[in-house]
């Protein structure tokens, strides 16, 4: 069996970790979660790949999460689609590490279940559609798109 390393990076709560326990577990939890550096889960995708998905601690302070990306085979940048802060600090994440335009990549701009507070929806897909292959309106609390997200992914690493 093959093993892929994926990184989740974004700001802190945007819902990577909820993201995560999606996809893993298919749960979800309305208490937030703080990751403190990084929570590591596994989940076979089929009889030949596992998904090694690294779960890393929010953007606070800058590069802290570059030593977690060594090794990385793919990436998935998680944006919070209530709070347009979340492109600067994923701005910030790429500008800083151009390394990471090489890897395959997806974007979820998570929350995507919270519509009446979504009013970037067009300057979200726009800056998005720039910077990853394909970008995924997710909501971790109703599964949306979620796994659907992941396959995409795993898709490219083939």
């Amino acid at each position: 069996m093959i093993s892929k390393k994926i990184c989740m990076i974004g700001r802190f709560a945007v819902g990577k970790t909820s993201l995560v326990d999606r996809f893993v577990k298919n749960h979800f939890s309305e208490k937030y979660q703080t990751t403190v550096g990084v929570a590591i889960a596994t989940k076979i995708i089929d009889e030949t790949t596992k998904f090694i998905i690294w779960d890393i601690a929010g953007f606070e302070q800058e590069n802290h999460y570059k030593p977690y990306l060594r090794g990385a085979h793919a990436i998935i940048y998680v944006v919070d689609a209530t709070e347009p802060e979340s492109i600067i600090t994923l701005d910030t994440i790429l500008q800083d590490s151009p390394e990471l335009a090489d890897k395959p990549s997806v974007c979820f701009i998570n929350k995507a279940d919270l519509s009446d507070e979504i009013k970037w929806q067009q300057e979200f897909d726009d800056k998005l559609s720039k910077i990853t292959t394909k970008t995924y309106w997710t909501s971790a609390k109703t599964g949306e798109n979620v796994e659907i997200g992941f396959t995409a992914l795993s898709h490219q690493l083939l």
